[in-house]
């Protein structure tokens, strides 16, 4: 199939090599989004051809190009990285500039929009407009589709839920799952041994050091780990624990390259498996992190979760039921449940484990499963399907012109802190002109609280951090190098 991405890439950009790898043909028109995630993306070099906004609907129609998929994620703009030669606009404008050229008759194929978990802001008529939707996961859709007054976004834009699909498509390539397995570090020295790979939440060091676990750090590429760590420790807490962390908590380099050419990343994920299947657990996202509503919560699929199954590891979780990260975890065997914050009973289910590694078992047979090459055809059948419903309108109905006028850009609620909250009631009685009720004021007066707490913790988790980074070694793979800096 010919198939023009529109977008962002997410974490694992290269994975897209494998539709090339099976005689798909791609081009890329790159959005606007957070550095991290913005293009171009080297790692795709001679398997994706870029165009600009300005050719694409041309290239569209010159090159046959039989589908437009737009992915993933959107962010807030106050969130994105610096724009770039080529990368200048944000995707609703895209696709709004496609859907009017098409309607021009520019080109004749239908654009299909997959959903990731992080989307922020949502253009109305041009997801009316879509003729195929792909969600990362049901519960996403559940939380969009259900009524306010139900703690959902009401929103009506997907068209038949029958014609929805559903697929993680941010997930490792096949070709990592190598079967470079290396020996437990907990079977040379009788000691537990847990990773967490990228940016911590809601771990509990020093219980876990009380108990005799270790936790290995690999911070993203993005996020200091010094300071993600001190987040979650009070400074008495840490002052009087920096003995013990020194011993139980290790922070290591990250092996998650970005803005890498193909090579150099190949080299580095080809050495995941035989890196992260030393740990005897890995730590998919404690509690809440980042304040999510309550049904919004239950759509989060923590990106690391396919590098953990990637290596053949089983995951700690706390027990979410009608969670998508819990749930899975626990369908395919491979959960380590943490229970009520219990680190005795963690720690009690994590020497079950390494007796018998039944859940090791288990990831490793159920891992190729969560390779993004597993999801081709089913992605592929989701473009084909949109492509036979398109094509069974008359033209006239779907070259119809589906935007009009200027657009309107609806925000999406991605949490429900007390900040955004009180910042919410504050923008709405402003517009209003009225005064907040006696309920609204007692949230502004949370939101003022917590607003403050925001702002004095980052100054306390750098001074803590500081220390942190003096105390707790940062390593190689097994040898000592310096502080990444």
């Amino acid at each position: 199939m010919r198939i023009l991405l529109v977008g962002a890439l997410s974490w694992n950009p290269e994975r897209v090599r494998s539709l090339c790898e099976r005689g798909h043909r791609l081009w890329g028109l790159w959005s606007r989004s957070m550095a991290w995630d913005q293009g171009p993306y080297p790692a795709t070099d001679g398997c994706v051809q870029r165009v600009t906004l300005q050719d694409a609907a041309r290239t569209i129609g010159e090159e046959g190009i039989e589908c437009v998929y737009s992915l993933f994620q959107v962010y807030d703009p106050k969130l994105w990285g610096p724009a770039r030669e080529g990368v200048e606009e944000d995707v609703w404008t895209m696709l709004r500039t496609l859907l009017i050229e098409r309607s021009r008759g520019a080109f004749d194929a239908p654009i299909v929009r997959h959903w990731g978990f992080d989307v922020h802001n949502i253009d109305p008529e041009v997801a009316r407009a879509l003729d195929g939707h792909v969600f990362c996961n049901r519960e996403k859709l559940g939380y969009w589709s259900t009524p306010v007054d139900q703690g959902g976004c009401g929103l009506d834009l997907f068209g038949d839920p029958d014609d929805a699909d559903y697929l993680d498509g941010d997930r490792p390539k096949r070709e990592f799952m190598n079967d470079r397995f290396a020996a437990p570090l907990s079977d040379a020295d009788g000691e537990i041994h847990t990773v967490c790979i990228g940016r911590p939440f809601n771990i509990d060091y020093l219980e876990a050091a009380r108990h005799g676990i270790h936790v290995h750090v690999y911070c993203n590429s993005v996020d200091d780990v010094y300071r993600a760590l001190a987040l979650d420790l009070s400074r008495r807490q840490a002052r009087r624990g920096l003995e013990l962390l020194g011993r139980y908590l290790h922070v290591h380099h990250p092996l998650q390259p970005l803005g890498a050419k193909w090579p150099e990343l190949r080299r580095t994920k080809a050495r995941w498996v035989e890196e992260f299947s030393r740990y005897d657990a890995a730590w998919s996202y404690i509690g809440n992190p980042l304040g999510w509503a309550p049904l919004d919560d239950r759509a989060v699929i923590p990106n690391r979760l396919g590098t953990y199954l990637l290596s053949g590891m089983p995951i700690i979780t706390d027990v979410r039921p009608g969670f998508h990260r819990y749930e899975e975890l626990r369908r395919i065997g491979v959960d380590v449940p943490l229970v009520d914050s219990g680190y005795e009973d963690l720690r009690a289910r994590l020497e079950v484990e390494v007796r018998g590694r039944e859940k090791r078992r288990n990831a490793r047979e159920r891992r190729h499963e969560y390779s993004f090459d597993a999801g081709i055809d089913s992605l592929l059948g989701s473009l084909q399907r949109a492509r036979d419903r398109y094509f069974a309108k008359p033209h006239a109905e779907r070259s119809r012109l589906a935007v009009h006028g200027p657009r309107e850009i609806v925000r999406l609620e991605t949490n429900r802190d007390a900040v955004a909250i009180a910042g919410g009631l504050l923008e709405a009685s402003v517009r209003r002109r009225t005064l907040p009720r006696p309920e609204q004021l007692r949230l502004l007066v949370r939101g003022a609280w917590a607003q403050r707490r925001k702002l004095l913790a980052p100054r306390r988790a750098r001074r803590l951090a500081g220390e942190l980074g003096a105390q707790v070694e940062c390593r190689g793979r097994a040898t000592g190098q310096s502080r990444p800096r």
